[in-house]
């Protein structure tokens, strides 16, 4: 019997063990750099120093707003996502969509009637309402161009550098 209940602490530590490892590697450290090209056809690549951003704060929900390692501690969520020990991915990506807008998600989305969020955010703007605000508020960089050198495409699309419009025309009108 005093053997049988070793055995049970022991599968109980080591499911505990693996339901709370960190989920970024062997090692559990974030990586120190991350490269942000959802919009490569517009712009270069950023690269996110992720270890300058760690010493800025050491809070990871300031970036990564859900659960990270952790049962959910917030009501509205625990009502779907009670058995959620953090989560495996904390890629942006795997919540937001690069094309929020199509016919396809747009269906995917009402195909759901007791979808709670419905308010999920595109990519583009999950990044910038993270990013872009964050470096406002702590005056960084926060120019376009500060994170994004725009291609050849991504000028041609916005009409700028070679393709803006010469003499100040404006809709084929001078100003």
């Amino acid at each position: 019997m005093k053997i049988r209940k070793i055995w049970v602490l022991a599968g109980i530590i080591a499911v505990m063990f693996f339901l709370t490892a960190p989920v970024f590697g062997s090692d559990g450290c974030p990586p120190a750099s991350v490269l942000i090209d959802s919009l490569s056809q517009l712009y270069n690549g950023a690269e996110f120093d992720h270890e300058q951003h760690v010493d800025i704060t050491d809070d990871c929900s300031a970036c990564h707003h859900h659960s990270f390692g952790k049962n959910v501690d917030n009501e509205q969520c625990a009502r779907c996502h009670y058995d959620n020990r953090g989560t495996s991915s904390v890629a942006c990506g795997d919540c937001h969509v690069q094309e929020p807008f199509t016919v396809q998600h747009i269906r995917e989305m009402e195909s759901n009637p007791n979808r709670y969020h419905i308010d999920v955010t595109g990519l583009k703007a999950a990044y910038h309402l993270r990013c872009f605000n964050c470096h406002v508020k702590m005056g960084a960089p926060s120019g376009c161009v500060d994170c994004h050198e725009r291609t050849d495409t991504g000028d041609r699309f916005y009409h700028s550098g070679k393709y803006a419009p010469a003499g100040g025309e404006i809709g084929g009108q001078n100003e």
